[in-house]
């Protein structure tokens, strides 16, 4: 019955498939040309970037960093961040989100 690709049977015989049935040969493949990648990339790489830096969390995790979306935004010639133009009935900002009654049905 269920069609999804989120069901727990689908998914674990996509496993099966990929570990010891007809894939296998494909999958191992795979892995193996993004492994000589990634280590390509970091031996490419100095040795500083591959190590975290010891320093407070958000600068482990990224946290201040721009992010992916920022970057794509500078390289076409946009603002990092958009500025927020819509104003509600109040005059203020509006609200990047829209509270209130979901959209879709249950």
């Amino acid at each position: 019955m269920a069609k999804s690709t989120r069901s727990k049977v689908k998914r674990s015989f996509r496993a099966k498939k990929r570990e010891e049935g007809v894939y296998a040969a494909t999958e191992a493949a795979r892995l193996q040309r993004l492994n000589s990648k990634l280590t390509a990339k970091v031996d490419d790489g100095d040795e500083e970037s591959a190590k975290p830096v010891e320093g407070d969390a958000a600068q482990v995790l990224g946290g201040d960093e721009n992010s992916r979306r920022e970057e794509w935004r500078r390289s076409k010639g946009m603002t990092p961040v958009p500025k927020l133009t819509r104003m509600n009935r109040q005059g203020l900002p509006a609200a990047r989100r829209k509270s209130g009654r979901p959209s879709r049905r249950r």
